[in-house]
């Protein structure tokens, strides 16, 4: 496998998972900051409100990391790293998704690329590139 060449999609595919990964870990951190400094003002009441928000904060900040650890693994063509870090991310981020519209947040153009970005990502490794992420 090492002297074949990585196919176009799945470098395409890392790009991608590069640029939304850093999208949604600029977002983690500029969320954490807006919180920190909310609950500064209003000296502390809103950490009292915001448990059940927490764990779809984590849910996110997972699929931003996970999105940045499979995007090297497409590179590296290996399936851990690609594979199964990106079914993974395909998962977390279908979960992180529908909680979040359960919990009450608007469907907008970007609910829709967080909804099917994970589902072509499940299809596309798991099936199309299932034989080049060997290694």
């Amino acid at each position: 496998m090492a002297d074949e060449k990585r196919p176009g999609g799945l470098t395409a595919l890392a790009v991608l998972n590069f640029v939304f990964g850093g999208f949604g870990a600029l977002g983690v951190l500029a969320a954490a900051a807006l919180l920190g400094v909310v609950n500064e003002v209003t000296e502390g009441a809103v950490a009292e409100e915001v448990g059940s928000g927490m764990f779809l904060f984590v849910l996110t900040s997972l699929s931003a990391a996970l999105l940045i650890v499979s995007g090297i693994g497409y590179l590296l063509q290996k399936r851990v790293l690609g594979r199964y870090m990106g079914s993974f991310y395909g998962i977390t981020s279908l979960a992180s998704n529908g909680l979040g519209l359960a919990g009450g947040a608007e469907f907008s153009f970007f609910t829709i690329i967080g909804l099917i970005y994970p589902v072509l990502t499940l299809i596309m490794v798991n099936t199309t590139f299932k034989d080049d992420l060997v290694n």
